[in-house]
C-alpha cells in the first residue's frame, strides 16, 4: 500500500508511481549513456533533472561532484579522484591543460589498473600513449589529463557534475575545452545544471558539436496530468477533472510545483495513504483544492520574499552597481509570464530599466556586468536554487524558477521599492564586502 508521501511531494524518491518517462526521456538518456559522447541535462529548477539522472545512472555508479562558484576543473577533478580514494594535486596552466600529481597509496589496486591501462594503451587512447612498463604506481606520479581521464574511466564509475550553472563563465569555457578531449581518452561526463537554451557546451566550445547528447527538461500540460492521474491511481483515488486541470494550470509547467500541489490537495481530503476497496475515492472538493493552494502560495512566502530582499538589500555588500540589481528584479517581476519564460532581451531590458524612477545613469556596461553575475551573485546571498539566471550565448534573463509566476499569482508580496522605503545605500560594504571573485572566503 502507497503512502502519499511516497507518491507525491518533493523528494528524492525516483522509484514513485507518479514519475512519467515524459517524452521518452528514460530511453533516450539510457541511450546517451552508451554513446561514447557527453550528456548535458538542464532545464528549469524543480523540472526532474536529478530524478531523471539517478533513475538511468544510479548514485554507486557515479562519482558524483557538486559545483560552487568557487570551484575549477581543476578543483572538480581532484573532488572526484578523491572520491576514488586517490589524492590529486591539480593546476590548470595558461594553455588551459592539467597539471600536477596523483598519489595512489590510498587505492593501491586502482593505480595497478591505471598503469596496465597505460602501458597497454587500450581503448580509444590506443596510440596516444608512450609505452611503458610502470605496473605499480603506488606513490605519486605525474598528472596531466590523461591520468585524471584513465584513472576516472577505469573505476567503472560516471563523472556527474551538478549545480554546471554555478561555475563561472571562464570556468565552463575551459571545462568545455576540457571535454573534448576527454572523449578522445574514453571518459565521458554528464553535466546538470539550470540553464534555459540547448548547447551550451558547443556554445564555449565549438568542437563539441555532435560528441554531446543535450537533453531538455521541459514538461507540457498533458505530461503534467498524466503525472496527476499515475499518482492517484497508485493512491486508489480519483481527482476530479476540473480540479486536476487548474492543478496543472497552477503549476506553470512545474513538475516539482506540481508534486506540492497534489500533495496538499490530498493532504486537505484528508488521504495520507491508499484507500482501501477495489473502487477508487471520487474527490471533487474544490474548496479544499483552493486551501490547499493557498497553504502552497504561504510556504514559498519565505523564499521568495527573502530572495527580494537580499536581491535588493543584500546589494549593500557590493561596492558599487547595486540599483542595477534592484531595477533589474523589479523590471522582472513586472513582465509577462511568456517574457519570463522565453527570456527579455539584454536591450529591451534595459529600456524598460532606464524607464524607472533614479535609473537614467545605469549604462548598458552596468547592466551587462550585472547580469554577467547574476547566478553566482545568488547563490552568494543564499538564493539556491536560483530564481533568474542569464543565458549570454542569448543574451538574455530568464527566469529559472516557474514557482515564482505562482507565487507572484497567489501571493499577498510586497516588493522592496514599493514601500516607498528610503534610498538604499552601500552601508554593509565596508563590513561586510561581497568578493566579486568568489574565491572560498569573503
Amino acid at each position: 500500500m502507497f503512502k502519499l508521501r511516497n507518491v507525491f511531494g518533493i523528494s528524492a524518491n525516483v522509484g514513485s508511481p507518479s514519475y512519467v518517462d515524459r517524452g521518452g526521456l528514460d530511453k533516450l538518456f539510457e541511450r546517451a549513456l552508451v554513446s561514447d559522447r557527453h550528456i548535458a541535462v538542464h532545464g528549469g529548477s524543480k523540472q526532474g533533472k536529478s530524478w531523471l539522472r539517478a533513475r538511468g545512472l544510479p548514485d554507486d555508479q557515479t562519482l558524483l561532484v557538486q559545483c560552487t562558484p568557487s570551484s575549477t576543473p581543476a578543483s572538480l577533478l581532484a573532488e572526484a579522484l578523491g572520491r576514488l580514494g586517490v589524492s590529486a594535486t591539480l593546476s590548470t596552466t595558461k594553455s588551459k591543460e592539467i597539471s600536477g600529481s596523483l598519489d595512489f597509496r590510498a587505492a593501491i589496486e586502482l593505480g595497478k589498473l591505471i598503469a596496465k591501462a597505460k602501458a597497454e594503451g587500450h581503448g580509444s587512447v590506443q596510440g596516444s600513449l608512450e609505452s611503458t612498463t610502470e605496473l605499480e604506481p603506488v606513490g605519486q606520479t605525474s598528472a596531466d589529463l590523461l591520468w585524471v581521464a584513465l584513472t576516472i574511466r577505469e573505476s567503472g564509475r560516471r563523472l556527474v557534475l551538478e549545480d554546471f550553472h554555478y561555475l563561472s563563465q571562464d570556468a565552463q569555457s575551459e571545462f568545455a575545452f576540457m571535454l573534448k578531449a576527454m572523449g578522445e581518452y574514453g571518459l565521458f561526463v554528464v553535466v546538470v545544471g539550470v540553464w534555459p537554451r540547448d548547447h551550451l557546451l558547443s556554445y564555449f566550445n565549438g568542437d563539441l558539436d555532435g560528441r554531446i547528447v543535450d537533453i531538455h527538461l521541459m514538461w507540457s500540460n498533458a505530461e503534467l496530468t498524466r503525472v496527476v492521474s499515475q499518482g492517484s491511481s497508485a493512491l486508489n483515488v480519483m481527482i476530479s477533472n476540473q480540479i486536476e486541470q487548474q492543478m496543472v494550470r497552477d503549476a506553470y509547467g512545474s513538475v516539482g510545483l506540481l508534486q506540492r500541489l497534489a500533495e496538499g490537495y490530498l493532504l486537505a481530503e484528508g488521504v495520507t495513504a491508499a484507500t482501501s476497496g477495489s473502487r477508487q475515492r471520487q474527490l471533487t472538493g474544490g474548496t479544499n483544492y483552493l486551501l490547499a493552494r493557498e497553504e502552497v502560495a504561504n510556504q514559498m512566502q519565505g523564499r521568495y520574499q527573502t530572495f527580494a530582499d537580499n536581491f535588493v538589500r543584500g546589494m549593500r555588500r557590493l561596492p558599487e552597481g547595486l540599483e542595477v540589481y534592484k531595477h533589474i528584479l523589479q523590471t522582472a517581476t513586472e513582465a509577462t509570464d511568456d517574457e519570463l519564460i522565453d527570456g527579455i532581451d539584454s536591450a529591451i531590458l534595459l529600456q524598460r530599466v532606464l524607464d524607472h524612477e533614479g535609473a537614467d545613469a545605469i549604462r548598458a556596461s552596468d547592466l551587462t556586468q550585472a547580469l554577467d553575475r547574476i547566478d553566482r551573485l545568488q547563490m552568494k546571498i543564499g538564493v539556491n536554487p536560483v530564481v533568474l539566471t542569464y543565458n549570454r550565448s542569448d543574451r538574455k534573463l530568464f527566469l529559472a524558477d516557474r514557482s515564482f509566476l505562482f507565487y507572484r499569482q497567489h501571493s499577498s508580496q510586497t516588493w522592496p521599492w514599493s514601500q516607498g522605503e528610503p534610498e538604499i545605500v552601500n552601508d554593509l560594504y565596508i563590513q561586510e564586502p561581497l568578493n566579486f571573485d568568489f574565491d572560498l572566503e569573503e
